[in-house]
């Protein structure tokens, strides 16, 4: 999580040894934005952890949900640094995939040393799907179709290219002998919300990304 949630993480460790009408602060309105378009990996910790704020009485009312997306989080993060500095009802959901871009200089004019990172608030699964009326039923098949013809499968993720979800599929490629990795195409989306939906309607033949992002569609059918 960004440098904006460490006042909320802070006061809600506090909150547990101190009485309801004790508490050090209280946000007045209290909001999360998740980086990426509604649906995604980002906007579900959003909401989960304004579900248990909530269910702990931790905050007032509910917690409103902003999705910022762009720049593979980039938008979001210069929206923090830059502007929202001193926002104590703000929290801002964040990831490896936050923490590689940053690593990799993906967001000019900001740098690592800007936020703290305070810990892990849950984990999620990494996946790569295909559609259920895909002619592919495995992964090592995926891949062995990407060997032969590396420009019949183009793979959706939810973040920038070189972040998280590419590097899944450019990872397993690796392991699987695929030696020229940047023949495999991949298309960018904001937010795996997106990606998903851009596999269901047939314009890509895979999806990567988590299995929080796959798991209200697979649910659906």
């Amino acid at each position: 999580m960004l440098k904006k949630i460490t006042r909320l993480a802070l006061a809600i460790a506090t909150y547990f040894t101190l009485s309801v009408s004790s508490f050090a602060f209280e946000a007045s309105n209290p909001q999360c934005i998740a980086p990426a378009n509604p649906g995604g990996g980002w906007d579900f910790t959003c909401r989960s952890v304004g579900k248990t704020l909530q269910d702990l009485k931790l905050i007032p009312g509910s917690l409103e949900v902003t999705n910022m997306a762009g720049g593979g989080g980039g938008v979001a993060y210069a929206e923090v640094v830059n502007k929202r500095g001193s926002d104590n009802n703000l929290i801002v959901a964040a990831s490896s995939a936050t923490a590689t871009r940053l690593a990799q200089g993906a967001y000019p004019g900001n740098t690592i040393d800007q936020v703290r990172w305070l810990g892990s608030v849950g984990a999620d699964y990494g996946i790569i799907a295909v559609s259920k009326n895909s002619s592919i039923n495995t992964l090592p098949e995926l891949l062995d179709q990407i060997k032969k013809d590396p420009k019949s499968i183009t793979v959706a993720g939810g973040s920038a290219v070189g972040g998280w979800d590419h590097l899944k599929v450019l990872i397993a490629a690796k392991k699987y002998g695929i030696n020229d990795v940047r023949s495999i195409k991949y298309v960018s989306f904001d937010g795996g919300g997106d990606a998903v939906t851009q596999l269901l309607a047939g314009t890509v033949q895979a999806f990567t990304g988590d299995v929080s992002e796959a798991k209200g569609f697979v649910d659906s059918g």
